[in-house]
């Protein structure tokens, strides 16, 4: 039973690497701004938000990614205004059109859709508030301008999130936001 367990480790080993050999993994940093829409403006302003995204472009078309994001907006209590720690993940699926500057050019637009769930928590800063988490979802459209392995990105985000409010306890609402940014890729 022992060498059956150890065969098969090996074999899902070996399977694991030639499925990782046909894929180029890429590593992605970027900033930007996390801008609270619709009811969601009424309780939280805009911030800067900054993140990384790793993962893996399965063809020229078709990329698979997941995100860490950090935001810091501040709740829109005029009486108490507290600082909100926002962490976003989430993972999704990219979808590609490459355009070729010229046949001799060593750079290409690259026009995306995106879409992808994940999770934000809100952690609310110097309060009795325990810190939240809630299911979110996302649709994604931009581009990257890509020359040889590094290419720099534009990309926003529309999320729509089932909001139970800072504290958890309350009637679940949809909520939307958008993130707005731009950064750096590296394609190995």
């Amino acid at each position: 039973m022992r060498t059956m367990a150890i065969i098969l480790a090996a074999l899902l080993t070996l399977a694991a690497g030639a499925a990782w050999g046909a894929t180029t993994p890429e590593y992605r940093i970027f900033g930007g701004a996390y801008i609270p829409t619709g009811s969601q403006a009424d309780m939280l302003k805009s911030s800067m938000l900054i993140g990384m995204q790793g993962g893996a472009e399965l063809n020229q078309r078709f990329h698979v990614i997941g995100t860490v994001a950090y935001a810091t907006p501040r709740t829109k209590d005029r009486l108490d205004a507290q600082d909100v720690h926002l962490y976003q993940y989430d993972a999704g699926a990219e979808y590609f059109h490459r355009f070729q500057a010229s046949q001799d050019a060593h750079w290409s637009i690259r026009p995306f859709l995106g879409a992808g769930a994940g999770a934000r928590t809100y952690d609310i800063q110097h309060s009795d508030i325990k810190m939240h988490t809630d299911f979110t979802a996302y649709g994604s459209l931009g581009a990257e301008f890509q020359h040889a392995n590094v290419a720099a990105r534009l990309e926003a985000r529309d999320y729509w999130t089932r909001f139970n409010g800072f504290s958890g306890d309350q009637t679940a609402k949809s909520r939307y936001s958008l993130v707005v940014g731009g950064g750096l890729a590296y394609h190995f």
